[in-house]
């Protein structure tokens, strides 16, 4: 396993080009794709993107992006299944408007690692640390934006200059396997299409509140949303797990059921990705809502009488087990998982 934090690493993706840029142009772009995505246009410039979504009409995604605004258009960096729903749904509703919808015009790189700031510097990026942060350049727009480490960017550049940046790139560093990435996104608590996200899938329930905006014109699935919002709830959400185990030990696959530390009689959830570490196993899964909302419960609770001289012993106890969740319950072995946080930038919403 190698150590991607050591101040000088460099990790470039590569030869994969798996995800695909949709560049979106015309006089009537920027008003169109306000009423056809889930993200707020008026919250795009070109110094700041936005996760995005495309929704069917019950609200259930079609496709996550990166929206981007460069020179002018907008990019849309998506996954290379995704990008065949979203372009023919993106051309399909064009009637008389100025769009235009290219596939082939940009290439996607990657530089992730604890070396990568100073590297991109070096390639004349000024964003700020946000999210989706840009520079754009006269060959790229240099974009801040984690997938496989926390220090991670995309270079988004033109079909003629692809093959030279990316020769560039691959002097600056090393390449990062797919179990490299894979791993890194895990523990980033980044959602996957295939893992995370299928065909029933809500923004909400992955942790995309960030590609939701509630508060402008319709848009397909809008409704929907608003609707849980205001009224319900989502009825699992993901959450990153940690296990420490014995690595020579069984462990946690893809599709296992995990249980309540209080002995509950029925699952609260299944792994919808894993990854082996250092000290155990890392992974990330979707979890029913009661239990996280009373295991937010029992943490808040556990809080206010920590303040409190004599804080009942027992009601920590209870909060903490509500963090944690077990893994091959009765078995052997039987693992014990620590619930973290998913990456999830500012919501758009208030």
């Amino acid at each position: 396993m190698i150590d991607l934090n050591t101040e000088s690493t460099v990790y470039h993706q590569g030869a994969d080009r798996s995800l695909v840029i949709l560049y979106v142009h015309g006089s009537d772009s920027r008003d169109y794709l306000q009423r056809m995505v889930s993200c707020d246009l008026a919250r795009i410039s070109p110094e700041q993107g936005s996760r995005g979504t495309l929704l069917d009409g019950k609200g259930r995604i079609q496709a996550v992006f990166d929206l981007l605004q460069w020179n002018d258009g907008f990019l849309l960096v998506t996954g290379e299944q995704e990008s065949t729903a979203l372009k023919s749904r993106l051309e399909s509703m064009v009637i008389l408007e100025d769009v235009e919808i290219e596939t082939d015009s940009h290439i996607w790189l990657h530089l992730h690692g604890a070396g990568a700031p100073q590297r991109m510097l070096e390639l004349g990026y000024a964003g700020t640390g946000a999210f989706l942060a840009t520079t754009p350049t006269d060959e790229a727009l240099l974009v801040f934006r984690p997938r496989f480490h926390p220090q991670g960017y995309d270079l988004l550049v033109t079909a003629d200059h692809g093959e030279a940046l990316a020769s560039s790139l691959a002097e600056m560093g090393e390449v990062a396997t797919e179990k490299l990435r894979e791993e890194g996104r895990i523990l980033l608590g980044m959602p996957k299409s295939g893992a995370e996200m299928g065909e029933r899938t809500l923004p909400p329930e992955v942790g995309l509140g960030d590609a939701v905006a509630y508060d402008k014109g319709c848009y397909a699935g809008q409704e929907v949303l608003a609707r849980i919002r205001t009224y319900g709830h989502v009825n699992r959400e993901i959450r990153r797990l940690d296990f420490t185990a014995d690595m020579e030990s069984t462990g946690p696959a893809v599709g296992d059921d995990l249980w309540p530390v209080d002995g509950g009689e029925k699952p609260i959830g299944k792994i919808t990705s894993v990854t082996p570490t250092p000290t155990g196993w890392a992974a990330i899964a979707s979890l029913r809502y009661k239990f996280l909302k009373d295991a937010d419960a029992g943490s808040d609770a556990d809080a206010g009488s920590d303040a409190e001289a004599g804080s009942d012993a027992e009601a920590g106890s209870d909060a903490e087990a509500g963090s944690k969740v077990v893994w091959n319950r009765g078995g052997d072995p039987e693992l014990i998982g620590a619930l973290k946080p998913v990456y999830s930038p500012q919501p758009q919403e208030s």
